[in-house]
């Protein structure tokens, strides 16, 4: 009898052997905090007339008082956009900034920007979206 279960033993250890492997290896992603500082920008707007140039980059909008997507230029030239809410935290940084929203409403009185609005973000970046645990509009 134990020859016949040592038989059996080996046969299941064989079969399962001459299955074929999977090749699939699964990778965790860690999502880490990192902090970031730039210049708000609005995410969806890429036409804003020569008077804004100075404020931002060419191809980009300065955030006004109509924006609801935003976005950060990185020191590097890179734009990551904010997560929806990264929108409404901005909004809420935006109103709390004497900075932020004098250059709100300057742009919006004259048309006319000279000064970019500056932004701390601290929150986890996924491609090109940053999630947002909290921002500070300097």
């Amino acid at each position: 009898m134990s020859c016949l279960r040592t038989l059996a033993a080996s046969a299941i250890v064989l079969s399962a052997l001459a299955q074929p492997r999977s090749t699939t290896t699964v990778q965790s992603v860690g999502s880490e905090t990192h902090s970031w500082t730039g210049t708000l920008v609005d995410a969806t707007r890429t036409n804003c007339g020569p008077e804004v140039e100075r404020a931002v980059p060419a191809g980009m909008c300065p955030v006004s008082l109509r924006t609801n997507y935003f976005g950060l230029i990185l020191p590097d030239g890179k734009t990551v956009k904010f997560d929806e809410g990264g929108n409404a935290k901005t909004v809420d940084a935006l109103r709390k900034s004497r900075k932020g929203s004098k250059s709100l409403f300057n742009y919006w009185k004259s048309g006319k920007t000279s000064s970019e609005i500056k932004a701390r973000v601290t929150g986890t970046l996924t491609s090109d979206t940053l999630n947002v645990d909290s921002i500070k509009v300097d």
